[in-house]
């Protein structure tokens, strides 16, 4: 009987061991690397919705147009309205209307309206006596009426010069009202006064500057530091002799 192995066998058989080892090998690494690659696609094709942009408000809010401006100014308070835009915003000069100071109630209302629906960086309000008031960096930004009013009167009453509100949006809304005298007579008096005027919660600091002929006189109201009264001599503009 022959014992000879047959020639019928299955061709795996027929491979070498090690090719057939490596070969496998290499459909299996294929088989993995294809199966990681499809998977990479299906996720980059899928936005997560985590990943979106937030919506961000501007840091500038849009500028106010200047003939809205324009528009939404009470004659019968002020008058002569000249806007123009700046780079920032819109700016206003006008006069005060005579009379309009008599009970500032009214005009503050409406300046503090005015401020809040503009972008009004700039404003200048001249009264008929020459008194002026200005109104710095309010871009929809505001002040209350009663602020306004209790400044605006005090300014009056007492003969300053200018009145001027700032908004330093810039400083996370830094408020300051400054009241300029130009020529004092009695300073002391002046500033005894100045230190009576309390402070509202919303502003961080008032100042109150008064120049008389040897020397300026200024009064600090600051949130953090509190009250002080301070006075410089006026250094007058040296003379030369021809001489020397």
């Amino acid at each position: 009987m022959s014992t000879a192995v047959s020639d019928k066998q299955p061709w795996v058989r027929r491979v070498p061991a090690p090719l057939f080892v490596a070969a496998y090998g290499a459909l299996v690494i294929l088989v993995i690397f294809g199966v990681a690659m499809a998977a990479s696609r299906t996720t980059a094709s899928s936005p997560a919705a985590a990943e979106l942009p937030q919506p961000e408000r501007p840091f500038n809010p849009a500028p106010a147009d200047p003939g809205n401006v324009a528009a939404s100014i009470r004659p019968n308070l002020i008058d002569n309205v000249r806007v123009g835009e700046t780079n920032s915003g819109a700016m206003m000069r006008g006069d005060v209307v005579d009379g309009a100071l008599d009970d500032s109630t009214e005009i503050a209302g409406h300046l503090s309206r005015l401020l809040e629906q503009n972008c009004l960086d700039t404003v200048t309000l001249t009264s008929k006596s020459g008194m002026r008031f200005n109104f710095w960096g309010f871009c929809f930004s505001t002040l209350p009426p009663e602020t306004l009013a209790q400044y605006i009167d005090f300014g009056v009453a007492e003969g300053a010069d200018s009145v001027s509100f700032v908004d330093y949006a810039s400083h996370n809304h830094f408020r300051v009202i400054t009241l300029n005298w130009m020529d004092v007579d009695d300073a002391d008096a002046l500033s005894k006064r100045w230190l009576d005027v309390e402070r509202p919660d919303e502003i961080d600091r008032v100042t109150f500057n008064g120049y008389t002929d040897d020397e300026v006189v200024v009064v600090d109201n600051d949130k953090e530091t509190g009250e002080h009264l301070k006075r410089w001599p006026l250094l007058a503009n040296p003379v030369t002799n021809a001489g020397e």
